[in-house]
């Protein structure tokens, strides 16, 4: 196989105060004040940094210089053991900086990480694609902050199916960084196993896969940072936190990269991406800003809401997860829970994912992939009422659906699927709030309604009544601009202006 051309992502090496914020934004700040000594760091949690140097004698590649072999780390490293898997390295910057966000002393987002196993992304590629089947690597949490190509179909698809063959055989969590160019590059951003790391600033590319099955939607979450290079090593170090605390709680269904995957997806939040929208149900994601931003604070809570059994007959928790397997029942496995009388779900969130079939014998690959969907309906005493909302793509390995403002009331989750038997993870998170807030002045004929903490992709109508006891009928229906959650409008009453007036909101939770 010809060595392919690797682009790294970005080359600079950045100082640790541009790193003010990020765990701020992030929500480990957060959580870090509500657990305390508890908070997870990623202790205990053996992990790989793969890095596409040049070739220089010795390589590039390593975080700090060292090898071959393992050799300790210094400076914000201190305490650490870099294992130098490609042999004897010298510093690259770019590595440097990726540890730094990945697991830096009192920076990293998972600082408690002391065992890193480092590979250089052609000698990687090598043992990847050489053997009978690939090789078990070293680390459950993985980072590859490099993208590129081997300018070849054929080969390109055989490194894709052999790297989902590796995460799914060998439970790992990876990670990718998409390259910032207007096509996305096929390694590895085709991956279906791995989550695809974006940024806010939308310095990635959006197209979409042309390898190795096109149309899937990339990226999975997004970060605030300047380049996917720094945004992948984020989301990796928030996976290994949560896989810290998935083996300190015992769960061994917690521990599979498919839940993992679920968990971070399903928190994503989209509170600064309020542009954030799905064009169709067959599209899982917002076409740039994929699921939304990484939320580690509602990931740890999500995780620690429990597994979940799909049941007929017995609700499940408003906030959960479960890794089961598929059925071909047409009523597929369903989850039922409620959303109590007095509140609404601020924000409401689902994430279904799945591992594609990978055959790999001796370099000869085949991969199929069954297809799963989920559905949101509104419900009564289990039994399913109206559609409110699918993500069906035929495409993808993922599905993802988000509301604001669910009302009161039961709601089930369904998962069908086309193939029996197949391992898949859902979660789900309700955020409970008192919903969009509505104000109303009235001066003779003159009425003005303020509404805010409105969604601004959903349309709302004001409604009015003299009484509570009266018909309601609808005054006004509105739709705020993208990024405008908030609303005033201003109109006459012809009717003779009472002592006292009623307003409400009515709104459809479907975004």
């Amino acid at each position: 196989m010809p060595r392919p051309f690797i682009m790294i992502l970005l080359l600079a090496c950045l100082p640790p105060a541009a790193h003010a914020g990020l765990l701020d934004d992030i929500g480990r700040t957060q959580l870090a004040a509500e657990l305390g000594a508890l908070l997870p760091k990623g202790a205990g949690i053996v992990v790989m940094q793969c890095e596409a140097g040049g070739t220089a004698s010795p390589l590039d590649y390593l975080p700090q210089a060292g090898g071959p072999g393992a050799f300790s780390g210094s400076g914000p490293f201190a305490g650490k053991m870099f294992h130098a898997e490609s042999g004897a390295g010298s510093q690259l910057g770019h590595a440097n900086s990726v540890a730094t966000y990945f697991f830096a002393n009192g920076i990293g987002v998972a600082d408690g990480i002391t065992e890193i196993h480092n590979y250089d992304a052609n000698d990687f590629l090598d043992l990847l694609t050489t053997g009978f089947t690939p090789p078990t690597f070293p680390g459950r949490v993985q980072n590859y902050s490099w993208a590129g190509t081997t300018e070849n179909t054929a080969d390109d698809l055989q490194i894709s199916r052999g790297f989902d063959f590796m995460i799914d055989r060998d439970e790992r969590i990876a990670t990718v960084g998409l390259g910032g160019g207007s096509t996305l590059p096929p390694l590895l951003g085709s991956t279906y196993h791995a989550i695809t790391a974006g940024t806010t600033g939308l310095i990635h590319s959006t197209t979409g896969t042309s390898t190795d099955g096109t149309g899937r939607m990339k990226p999975d979450l997004v970060v605030n940072l300047p380049f996917t290079s720094y945004a992948a090593p984020t989301i990796a170090g928030a996976a290994a936190c949560l896989l810290q605390q998935a083996i300190t709680n015992g769960s061994a269904n917690a521990r599979k990269p498919q839940t993992l995957k679920s968990i971070l997806i399903a928190s994503a939040t989209k509170k600064n991406l309020p542009q954030w929208q799905r064009d169709a149900a067959t599209e899982p994601y917002d076409d740039v800003f994929g699921a939304g931003e990484l939320d580690l604070y509602h990931a740890w809570h999500l995780l620690q809401a429990g597994e979940q059994a799909f049941s007929t007959s017995v609700e499940c928790s408003r906030t959960g997860w479960d890794f089961h397997t598929t059925t071909t029942n047409s009523a597929g496995r369903r989850y039922f829970f409620t959303i109590p009388a007095g509140g609404v779900a601020q924000t409401f969130a689902s994430t279904l994912t799945w591992h594609r079939n990978v055959t790999y014998l001796s370099g000869f690959t085949s991969s199929s992939l069954p297809n799963l969907s989920l559905k949101l309906y509104a419900a009564t005493s289990f039994t399913l009422g109206a559609l409110i909302s699918s993500s069906t793509s035929s495409v993808d390995n993922v599905e993802h659906l988000f509301h604001h403002h669910l009302p009161p009331g039961q709601y089930c989750l369904e998962v069908t699927s086309n193939t029996n038997n197949h391992e898949y993870a859902l979660a789900w998170q309700s955020t409970l709030g008192s919903g969009p807030r509505l104000q109303v002045q009235r001066s003779g004929g003159t009425v003005t309604v303020s509404a805010s903490a409105v969604d601004p992709l959903v349309s709302y109508s004001v409604e009015t009544a003299p009484d509570l006891t009266s018909t309601w009928t609808s005054a006004h229906t509105f739709r705020t601009a993208d990024g405008t959650p908030s609303y005033q409008h201003t109109w006459q009453d012809t009717a003779a202006s009472p002592d006292r007036h009623f307003y409400r909101l009515r709104w459809s939770p479907v975004r």
